[in-house]
């Protein structure tokens, strides 16, 4: 089977006890950390495959609380939108400005 080289950098520390780790596992240090890395990924996605569906319903439910909360807006008539234009112009051209 063909590999795909990954590099990462860490700590010399940490690369002593992978090193240290791999020895006692009578494994190099590639194999010990591809076996830690792709186990941890594998349970990482049986998390996600056991809460899918409670995700899903969670999201669901943040939306449609979302839509009852903030409704999309009735679309300003002209009128209505000049006169909130006016009002935030008398509004902030109103200010004092100093520098």
């Amino acid at each position: 089977m063909a590999k795909t080289r990954v590099t990462f950098t860490i700590d010399p520390a940490d690369a002593e006890r992978l090193r240290r780790a791999a020895e006692r596992a009578q494994v190099t240090v590639s194999a010990y950390i591809e076996a830690r890395v792709l186990g941890a990924v594998e349970r990482d996605e049986a998390i996600e495959r056991m809460f899918r569906d409670a995700d899903a319903a969670t999201r669901a439910a943040h939306a449609a609380a979302d839509a009852a909360i903030w409704p999309d807006p009735e679309p300003l008539s002209p009128e209505r939108r000049a006169e909130l234009d006016g009002a935030l112009g008398r509004f902030f051209g109103g200010e004092s400005r100093t520098a």
